[in-house]
């Protein structure tokens, strides 16, 4: 299913920043256990940055595309 879900890394545009990246591998700690859900209170640190990082890269994203959007002959 996650193929299903996944671009061929041709196809995307994102770029990633070295710190972004290894942010992201440190995030994949694949020896660990599952993430998991902790309703009250103390939530998987993993998850918390895996958050922090996707949250980021949406904004950029949508300052890109606001960017995009104002400047001069943009449609």
């Amino acid at each position: 299913m996650l193929a299903i879900m996944t671009l061929p890394a041709s196809r995307t545009q994102a770029t990633m920043t070295r710190s972004e990246r290894e942010a992201l591998l440190d995030a994949l700690l694949l020896g660990e256990p599952e993430l998991g859900f902790t309703p009250r209170g103390n939530p998987d640190p993993r998850l918390v940055r895996l958050v922090r990082l996707l949250g980021r890269q949406a904004a950029r994203d949508n300052f890109e595309a606001q960017r995009k959007a104002s400047e001069p002959g943009a449609s």
